[in-house]
């Protein structure tokens, strides 16, 4: 009967249905003359309402993930110079209106001479020229919405450089948003390749094998995605459902459990999850919870209707056991 139960909920990650007062965004910081750094880059986060004030990391090529932030309060971010590339810079915005940030660092005021700094081989890659520039204007493209022109540069990006990691794993991600996973699989692998600590490429490539339902594949990447940044909770929604789908139930539990832990885009799939998990191990009365959860946050779900009948038939279980 567990097993009936189980199979009733299908298998996909749904959307919230409706703005939330907390925003994940999505930024790129760039070198002063534009291009894409080829290293982490540190930076300190602060919040007008005095909640937030800690330091983050980019990834390799500068990009980063804030997430939860409260949609109308002012956040900054402040980029220390390292005085080889840059000089230090401020920048603010409000996540409601502003969820993309693209922050150019400011030039150097004065050239400092040292020896030079010590970076990791995989930071030390420079793309193409031409690449870059594709890529830089495919981002461009992508802030307009106009995907299919993005996906023609970042196709020219990947061809004149196989080894650029960030185009690699932007095509990837650009051909993930029209489900086109078998696609987008061998370009992420490829930026894995190349940069096999980028986060970015790791955690699309963990969400790309769920979406093909290889979920015993998808954990290495999520988990490795979790290594580099353990507060990404959409890692934890990810590796959740994959260690629910081969049965690992008691750590699915955990990263599905951080994943709903606070309001946000990702605690709507997990309620579907953990409502699936509990019902595949009897725990029916915490099923029934999650996906009622799940309901309130998503009633027009395209699968509102077979969540329903699960919980009717878990509620029929409990009332077998009295």
């Amino acid at each position: 009967m567990l097993r009936k139960i189980a199979g009733i909920v299908a298998l996909f990650v749904v959307a919230a249905t409706a703005a939330s007062a907390q925003v994940n965004v999505r930024g790129q910081l760039l070198y002063p003359d534009g291009d894409v750094p080829v290293t982490h880059i540190r930076f300190y986060l602060t919040s007008d309402d005095g909640r937030v004030n800690e330091y983050r990391y980019t990834d390799s090529t500068g990009r980063f993930i804030l997430e939860r932030l409260s949609g109308l309060v002012s956040y900054t971010i402040t980029v220390e110079g390292d005085e080889q590339n840059f000089d230090r810079t401020t920048y603010s915005f409000v996540p409601s209106y502003e969820s993309t940030p693209r922050v150019t660092l400011r030039p150097l005021s004065r050239r400092v001479v040292t020896s030079g700094p010590t970076v990791t081989a995989a930071s030390a890659y420079k793309p193409q020229p031409q690449a870059a520039e594709w890529h830089k204007a495919a981002l461009k493209e992508i802030e307009k919405q106009q995907f299919a022109e993005a996906e023609i540069l970042l196709r020219k990006a990947a061809e004149k450089d196989p080894k650029f990691a960030g185009a690699l794993t932007d095509l990837g991600a650009l051909l993930m948003r029209t489900s086109r996973y078998t696609e987008a699989e061998p370009f992420l692998r490829k930026a894995l390749t190349a940069d096999p600590k980028f986060t970015h490429a790791l955690l699309n490539l963990g969400a790309t094998l769920n979406h093909l339902k290889r979920f015993a594949e998808a954990v290495t990447p999520l988990r490795d995605a979790l290594r580099s940044e353990p507060g990404l909770v959409s890692g934890h929604l990810h590796l959740g459902v994959a260690l629910v789908e081969i049965e690992r139930f008691e750590e699915a539990e955990k990263h599905l459990l951080r994943a709903t832990k606070e309001p946000g885009e990702e605690e709507i799939p997990g309620q579907l999850y953990l409502g699936k998990l509990y019902g595949r191990t009897g725990k029916f009365e915490a099923g029934i919870a999650a996906l009622e959860t799940y309901l309130q946050k998503a009633p027009n779900a395209a699968n509102a209707d077979e969540v329903r009948g699960l919980i009717s038939r878990m509620k029929k279980e409990l009332s077998a056991r009295m």
